[in-house]
């Protein structure tokens, strides 16, 4: 199943940019990083994480 990602900078104090992932449908399930790549990478792990968690608890998620 797809999730819809959203993807923005943050640009912190000291001139700085990082990169966060979130998956619309799936509160909580973030990531990120010094670059998009690195910020979706890590928000892949964090979805298979979460998905596996409700996989083994049986617990539903919405849908993006």
């Amino acid at each position: 199943m797809n999730y819809a990602m959203k993807v923005y900078p943050i640009h912190l104090e000291n001139g700085k940019t990082e990169w966060c992932v979130e998956y619309l449908g799936l509160k909580g399930c973030v990531g990120g990083g010094d670059t998009i790549g690195e910020a979706i990478a890590d928000a892949e792990a964090s979805k298979s994480v979460y998905l596996s968690y409700l996989e083994k608890t049986k617990k539903q998620c919405s849908n993006a």
